[in-house]
C-alpha cells in the first residue's frame, strides 16, 4: 500500500471514529417501553476495533514518515513544516482581516482607529508562505504516491 493511500484510509478511520461516537451518544439513552436504534454494546465493540485499526495505521505512517529521506529531510519534517506554516498563515490571515477593517466616524471628534501593522506587507509575507506552502506540500504529495507503507 502506498502512503498516499494509508492517509485516505486513515482519514475515513477517523471518520467513522466520529460517526461512531455521535450513534453512541444518540443511544445513550431510550424511551421506556422501547429499545435503542442500536445497541451500544456493538457500537463500543466496533469502535474499540476501529481504534485499533486506526492505531496500527498510524504508527505505519509515522514510522514510514520517520524514515524516508527527501533531500536532507525527512518526510515527517516535511509534514511538520508544512502544517506549522499553514498555521502560521491562518494567523496572519486574521491579523489582515482584523487590521483591514474600516471604521467609519461620524465626526472628528470620534476616535479615529489604526492598524497596527503594514496590511500590504504583511500580505506579501502570507502570498510567500502560500506558496511555500504550495511548492511543499505538492513534494510532499508526490512522495507519498512514490512511498511504500512500512
Amino acid at each position: 500500500m502506498k502512503l498516499a493511500e494509508a492517509l485516505r484510509e486513515r482519514k475515513q478511520l477517523q471518520i467513522k471514529m466520529g460517526t461512531l461516537r455521535q450513534k453512541l451518544v444518540d443511544n445513550a439513552t431510550y424511551q421506556e417501553g422501547s429499545k435503542p436504534v442500536e445497541d451500544p454494546s456493538d457500537l463500543i465493540k466496533e469502535l474499540e476495533s476501529t481504534r485499533g485499526e486506526l492505531a496500527t495505521l498510524i504508527k505505519r505512517i509515522n514510522a514510514t514518515n520517520a524514515s524516508v529521506k527527501v533531500g536532507d529531510f525527512l518526510l515527517g519534517e516535511l509534514v511538520v513544516d508544512r502544517d506549522t506554516r499553514i498555521l502560521e498563515v491562518a494567523s496572519l490571515n486574521k491579523l489582515i482581516s482584523e487590521a483591514s477593517q474600516v471604521s467609519n466616524r461620524y465626526s472628528r471628534s470620534e476616535i479615529l482607529i489604526l492598524p497596527s501593522i503594514d496590511v500590504k506587507e504583511t500580505q506579501k509575507k502570507v502570498d510567500k508562505l502560500a506558496k511555500d506552502i504550495r511548492e511543499l506540500d505538492n513534494l510532499i504529495q508526490a512522495t507519498n504516491w512514490n512511498t511504500e507503507l512500512l
